[in-house]
């Protein structure tokens, strides 16, 4: 199976709630941006090969993150495991799609590029 198949499959198993075909449709093409935005951002000595099960994994659950943010879902609640969230508005959906973001960049930490993000002090 092709990776980017390989995306979306392990990104339906983790949304677990029934879509629409359209819901089904628009979710393929977040993942495959996921995948084109992940790939982009490793490191030079790091193919998707190489982390391919971290990968997809990761780009599975950006693909989420970026569907929930596009709130074209009529879900109120999905689980993933032993998590589950909860939809209380867009606020929280909003919350909760950056929150999936976060993880899908720390499921693949040392393995992405610096994004040139730095905590200093600044002396008086």
């Amino acid at each position: 199976m092709e990776i980017k198949q390989e995306i979306f499959e392990q990104a339906k198993r983790i949304y677990r709630e029934t879509l629409t075909s359209d819901d089904e449709n628009i979710l393929s093409e977040m993942c495959l941006s996921a995948y084109e935005e992940l790939g982009a951002r490793l490191k030079e000595e790091i193919s998707v090969e190489s982390v391919h099960e971290k990968f997809v994994r990761a780009a599975a659950v950006l693909g989420i993150s970026m569907f929930l943010t596009l709130d074209c879902s009529d879900v109120d609640s999905f689980s993933a495991g032993k998590v589950t969230l909860k939809r209380r508005g867009s606020g929280s959906l909003q919350g909760t799609a950056a929150s999936l973001r976060n993880q899908a960049e720390l499921m693949l930490a040392g393995c992405l590029k610096d994004d040139g993000f730095f905590f200093g002090t600044v002396k008086p």
